[in-house]
């Protein structure tokens, strides 16, 4: 069994188009010329399933796993890319936020302050300080 397909695949008119570059079989033209496994799919999201079917047929693998890459536009895909590199740089943020919140509440009532001090103080409720301390 293999450890899985890569499979390309682009808008081809209405169809999505995809190529699977591991299944090759000999050109009828001879020489050495191969042909790649080509598909179609009416939509992006059946593109994963039309290519396991295709490798499934190929191969008599039993539900085969795909990886499927979308060729886009060099623009389409730096803003995916700069938006993916902000997603992660902004849950970093929110996870180093949330610790300070927690060091905070905690420092608050080890010197001394009622929970329901340090939730007015924090701008949260007694519940939440208790959750932070926690």
């Amino acid at each position: 069994m293999s450890e899985g397909y890569d499979v390309s695949a682009y808008k081809d008119g209405e169809w999505w188009t995809f190529e699977i570059a591991a299944l090759t079989s000999p050109s009828p033209r001879g020489g050495d010329r191969r042909l790649v496994a080509l598909g179609q799919a009416r939509s992006a999201a059946a593109v994963a399933a039309q290519a396991r079917a295709l490798v499934s047929l190929w191969t008599g693998e039993e539900d085969p796993t795909v990886r499927v890459s979308y060729r886009l536009p060099a623009d389409v895909r730096d803003a995916l890319d700069q938006a993916h590199t902000r997603d992660l740089e902004g849950r970093a943020a929110l996870a180093g936020a949330a610790a300070l919140r927690r060091k905070a509440a905690r420092t608050l009532t080890e010197t001394g302050l009622t929970q329901a001090d340090v939730a007015a103080l924090m701008g949260v409720s007694r519940q939440r300080v208790q959750q932070l301390v926690a």
